[in-house]
């Protein structure tokens, strides 16, 4: 089975620039994608009735603005839980949790921190808040659990290019960044860093200024991690950055 992870930065922008094309030939069997920024009447049918999968949307409150959606490949069985029931992060529509057969899958979109570190309070709770669902929910249906998405932020100065001179930038703060450890300590892993435990280069976002993506400047910041007692069935977890339409490039794992 492979899972494809993708912050999108606007789901119908990214169509326009071949979202949909890559859909066809990327033939993943689940498709998370976040910060679609849409409503679902805004879509085309084709992102509505994708060919081959059952598409699940969650729009944020505030039009134009975060968002995430889980694609699955028709005949897999699968259900849907819109939300962690907590209104404040529910408005953003930033978590989609979808229970298979054996795992569950969160999609989620962290919050930014925002350059004044205004949102970094509320970007904590979310992430502790999702931490502490998942531990829940893994115990009461006895199944493993995924949890992907853009997280915001670079765990270790390998994880971004410049780490000295973003100590104080928002995605590499280090109360961040100990939750990060603290996720860690809780029974997850980063399944990338599995793999791939200490080369640096390896990132998913860049900014669209001073052709940083071309110079491979950029911030490892979009995950897959899972709990502990899945890591011995993941086969890979690979970055697609050779596929444009977004600022991010898709992450996949395949089990």
């Amino acid at each position: 089975m492979q899972i494809y992870s993708w912050n999108v930065a606007g789901i119908r922008a990214c169509e326009k620039k071949g979202l949909y094309d890559w859909y066809l030939k990327a033939r993943g069997d689940i498709l998370c994608f976040q910060e679609t920024k849409a409503m679902v009447e805004q879509l085309s049918d084709q992102l509505v009735n994708p060919k081959n999968h059952d598409a699940q949307y969650v729009s944020a409150k505030k039009k134009g603005y975060s968002g995430v959606a889980t694609w699955v490949k028709k005949g897999i069985n699968h259900k849907h839980t819109i939300g962690l029931g907590i209104e404040e992060f529910d408005d953003e529509a930033r978590t989609l949790i979808t229970e298979f057969d054996d795992f569950i899958l969160f999609n989620c979109y962290f919050p930014n921190g925002q350059r004044d570190h205004a949102r970094v309070p509320y970007k904590l709770n979310y992430s502790r808040a999702i931490a502490k669902r998942a531990l829940e929910l893994k115990k009461k249906k006895k199944k493993p659990v995924i949890i992907t998405g853009d997280y915001n932020t670079a765990h270790h100065p390998i994880d971004l290019a410049n780490p000295k001179t973003n100590k104080k930038s928002t995605g590499f703060l280090e109360i961040e960044r100990e939750w990060m450890d603290e996720f860690q300590e809780q029974g997850f892993t980063d399944i990338f860093r599995h793999f791939t435990p200490q080369e640096n280069g390896h990132y998913t976002w860049w900014t669209y200024r001073g052709d940083c993506r071309e110079r491979n400047i950029g911030w490892r910041i979009d995950y897959f991690w899972t709990t502990d007692d899945l890591v011995k069935k993941i086969k890979s977890c690979k970055h697609h950055t050779d596929v444009l339409g977004s600022d991010h490039c898709p992450i996949s794992l395949k089990l």
